[in-house]
């Protein structure tokens, strides 16, 4: 199994990065923040110039918009953009949201959504987390109920990611109140200027907001805006976990790749006989090698149509956990300088190890913790039981 860039895929990424030589990373305003995850801030401007180049729409069929490549462009695309450190922000989600469309929603949806997206004029927040449902989402109290030509929704998100900048969101709501647990869901999708619809936001460690908190009262939704049909939307949840999970860190490799190279340049100019440094780093070269060809496994087992649950589980797990360990290097290796924030006169590598580091600290817990993709990877892919069974 080759992981390395066919040809065609080649060609293409010498086209991304004449691109981004021609137009900087660092000259698009930002519009969101940066929360460490490898995809930069959001930038709606650079957004739209991928837009622009049709680069949004590699992947779609025709009848839709798109160009029908093969998935392995779209990570071509996201590799080179995380290397060259760009402001894409919330892409992935876009493109994730772009593929339930496609699958699952409304003539309606498709026509009035999808070329938003295509142009890069929108973008998403997903709403799945509670304040009582986060590991265990089935016990989620949002409810929708119809009325006339409306689902009318009640209930309240949190973390949602990106809600405060973004268009549109995608709520898991109960739609069917007497049903099991894992039944009676639906998956709507929402206009951030619906009355009744309140986004507040969060502020995180780095003293920046990146998650919010939203607050449905009586939002009414239009019938044909559910994705599927209505009740569906467990196994809408479980799909989009899984890519969710898949497309939100599948470019932490070539971010980590970056960071690593600002360290290496560090140690070479500041600390060039530390052995223990050239080792440690050399160490991390490894662990982030071993991270892509474990995310490139992934992408071809779904593009395959292929069970990738577990092996996206054992991904996320070490891309989450590799990145708190790279940056907690960085941090050791600054000494002193690397709790200096950017803007600080004194501050090294522009001060990004340093916020990159604090954000790291909440990744294990973002998507579903490292504890539960381990309980994923032992059930899914190892078929050990779901319980440990007692003696007696």
């Amino acid at each position: 199994m080759d992981f390395g860039y066919s040809a065609a895929e080649q060609a293409f990424a010498e086209e991304v990065r004449a691109f981004l030589r021609a137009h900087p990373p660092d000259t698009f305003p930002p519009d969101g923040t940066d929360a460490g995850y490898g995809s930069g801030a959001h930038s709606r401007p650079f957004t739209a110039a991928l837009g622009e180049r049709g680069w949004l729409s590699l992947t779609w069929p025709r009848e839709h918009g798109g160009q029908e490549r093969p998935m392995g462009f779209q990570l071509v695309l996201l590799e080179e953009l995380a290397m060259a450190g760009a402001p894409f922000g919330p892409l992935a989600g876009c493109l994730q949201v772009a593929e339930s469309i496609i699958r699952h929603g409304s003539a309606t949806l498709q026509r009035e959504i999808l070329p938003q997206i295509a142009r890069g004029h929108a973008t998403f927040w997903q709403g799945y987390s509670e304040p009582g449902a986060g590991s265990d989402l089935l016990a989620l109290e949002t409810r929708a109920r119809l009325d006339g030509d409306h689902w009318v929704l009640d209930g309240r998100k949190i973390w949602s990611s990106h809600a405060g900048i973004a268009t549109y969101g995608t709520v898991l709501a109960r739609t069917d109140p007497v049903s099991t647990r894992s039944r009676g869901l639906s998956m709507l999708m929402v206009d951030n200027r619906l009355p009744g619809l309140e986004v507040r936001p969060i502020r995180s460690l780095t003293g920046q907001v990146y998650h919010y908190e939203v607050f449905m009262d009586a939002v009414r939704v239009p019938r044909e805006w559910v994705l599927g049909k209505p009740g569906e939307g467990f196994g809408q949840l479980l799909h989009g976990l899984d890519t969710d999970r898949f497309w939100g860190r599948f470019y932490k490799a070539p971010f980590l790749r970056r960071i690593l190279g600002l360290l290496v340049e560090y140690v070479r100019a500041e600390k060039p006989d530390d052995a223990v440094a050239r080792h440690r780093l050399a160490h991390a070269a490894i662990e982030i090698a071993a991270l892509r060809a474990l995310f490139h496994r992934a992408a071809w087992l779904i593009e395959q149509g292929l069970p990738a649950t577990g092996p996206v589980s054992a991904a996320k797990v070490m891309a989450d956990e590799l990145g708190q360990r790279v940056l907690s290097l960085g941090m050791e290796l600054l000494g002193p300088y690397g709790v200096l924030r950017a803007g600080s006169r004194w501050a090294r590598l522009r001060g990004e190890i340093e916020h990159q580091y604090q954000t790291s600290w909440g990744h294990t817990l973002a998507g579903g913790t490292s504890e539960i993709q381990r309980t994923t990877i032992a059930v899914r892919a190892l078929g050990l039981p779901a319980e440990p069974r007692g003696r007696g």
